[in-house]
């Protein structure tokens, strides 16, 4: 009896001690359960402050998105109705301890930091604002029927000029004086040799001009738009900081062809060129803006600088804890150094510099590679090489100096002889010129009944092209805004 009783005491007190110990790991595991939610609600605060937002990556939202089996009690109630702020980022009660834990690290990687409390230090006057203003010069069109072109209007000292806009060619240039240019009624000004000084080092050269040839004297001289052309309050002194401008005085032969004077906006050009009118500025971007959008908005070309011509000083460059003394200035972890950072650049047809580097082109042309020609809607000339046409490269220069088209005699022949095959009525009835993206989607650009010419060679600098060489002018431009980024290679086109 006394060897019964001691089991059942034994036993007894082991079954109480299991039952305490049950109790208690009962007890954690619902103390742990109430904590978690606490737990996770902390982290969202932190990472969701209403000044911040937060980026994850893959690996977290996918953790976040899969519940682990130990989680699976933590699933949100599916009728909770209760608000969610619209400014925080709420996570899901789901997630587990390594999920939040990779989504903090992430956090604090990724997370853009106010400048301020990067740097206590820095002054609030001295932090550049989210958005800083970049300069630009808006200076208003002339449609000139007579010649089909757009002009604009500018001084060299205190004598007005007018000049064509032309995205194909380099240079400012001014007629030189004589009885027939000074004319009052004289519609591209007269030039003053006493507002002006021979440029060192630069002697006369021979230039051609649409089929003319003739010389060109070189000189220096103060440049500006008229004072109503700046866009912003922008001073001109931000995009043009030369106080002496070069510029070529061109004679009245080289004007026969053309019948005015050109505003060049090509930037770059070999050494042996002389100085380019943009190469002589802070401009990194044009556009030029032929769309009909009524009085308070007339057709205009704009020029536009970098942040770093916005006039900022160097202390106002410091931002985020770090000295930015480049061409950008850097808010957080984004930078803004110019207008076309603000355009998609999925939409940006590419612009090459192959005319440049492999042909012989003196200057780098604004030169995009179309994926094919449509004329008449039948003649298909495409660049791919599948093409049962021979797949040849299409080499297209964008010039607003052009008022509608020219193309390699190669190509003029071979549209001819289709046209009198297939007894078209018209030899350029509609042509549609097509680009790809650098998101892969096409821009088109059409026109109708646009003039065409032959141009004089297939090799235009001395060496044959792999392919066609066409001139888009104005016919192709006109109801768009095309805005070139000249360094970024980029052309974006708008209607």
């Amino acid at each position: 009896v006394h060897s019964g009783a001691t089991k059942r005491h034994y036993h007894g007190m082991l079954r109480r001690r299991l039952i305490s110990v049950f109790v208690v790991i009962r007890a954690l595991f619902v103390v742990r359960i109430l904590l978690l939610p606490l737990r996770n609600r902390a982290v969202c605060a932190f990472v969701a402050s209403p000044t911040t937002t937060t980026t994850t990556t893959a690996a977290t939202r996918a953790s976040m998105a899969r519940p682990s089996s130990a989680d699976k009690e933590l699933e949100p109630d599916d009728n909770d109705e209760s608000p969610i702020p619209s400014n925080k980022m709420i996570v899901s009660r789901r997630a587990s301890i390594a999920s939040i834990a990779g989504l903090v690290a992430t956090a604090g990687t990724s997370l853009p930091r106010d400048p301020a409390i990067a740097d206590p230090t820095i002054p609030s006057d001295a932090i550049a604002p989210p958005h800083p203003p970049l300069p630009s010069l808006s200076i208003p069109l002339q449609y000139r029927p007579r010649l089909s072109a757009y002009t604009v209007s500018y001084k060299i000292g205190t004598s007005n000029f007018g000049a064509i806009v032309d995205t194909g060619s380099p240079f400012l240039l001014v007629p030189r004086e004589s009885d027939a240019t000074c004319r009052p009624e004289y519609e591209w000004g007269c030039f003053h040799r006493e507002e002006s000084r021979e440029a060192t080092g630069l002697g006369p050269t021979l230039e051609r001009f649409d089929g003319n040839e003739g010389w060109v004297e070189w000189r220096e001289g103060e440049f500006s738009f008229d004072a109503s052309a700046s866009k912003d309050g922008t001073s001109q002194s931000l995009l043009f900081p030369r106080s002496l401008m070069t510029f070529g005085v061109i004679s009245e032969s080289l004007m026969d062809g053309p019948g005015g004077i050109f505003l060049g906006l090509v930037k770059h050009a070999d050494t042996r060129i002389r100085p380019s009118f943009l190469g002589q500025s802070d401009v990194s971007a044009f556009s030029v803006d032929l769309r009909e959008r009524g009085d308070d908005a007339p057709k205009a070309l704009t020029l536009y600088g970098t942040a770093a011509t916005s006039g900022t000083t160097v202390s106002e460059r410091r931002t985020g804890g770090t000295w930015s003394d480049s061409s950008s200035v850097k808010i957080g972890d984004t930078t803004s150094t110019s207008f076309t950072d603000m355009l998609p650049r999925q939409s940006a047809v590419p612009l090459i510099r192959t005319l440049n580097k492999r042909y012989g082109d003196p200057t780098v042309h604004y030169v995009g590679m179309a994926s094919s020609i449509i004329v008449n809607g039948s003649h298909n000339l495409s660049s791919s090489p599948t093409s049962e046409r021979g797949g040849r490269k299409i080499y297209c220069i964008l010039d607003t100096g052009c008022s509608g088209m020219s193309v390699s005699p190669g190509l003029f022949d071979e549209r001819y002889a289709s046209a009198r095959a297939n007894k078209e009525k018209t030899l350029w009835g509609t042509v549609d010129v097509a680009f790809r993206t650098l998101g892969g989607e096409t821009v088109t650009l059409n026109a109708k009944r646009p003039i065409t010419t032959p141009l004089g060679s297939e090799r235009p600098w001395g060496k044959k092209l792999d392919g066609h060489l066409v001139v888009l002018g104005l016919a192709f431009l006109e109801g768009k805004r095309m805005t070139v980024d000249i360094d970024g290679n980029k052309v974006w086109f708008e209607s």
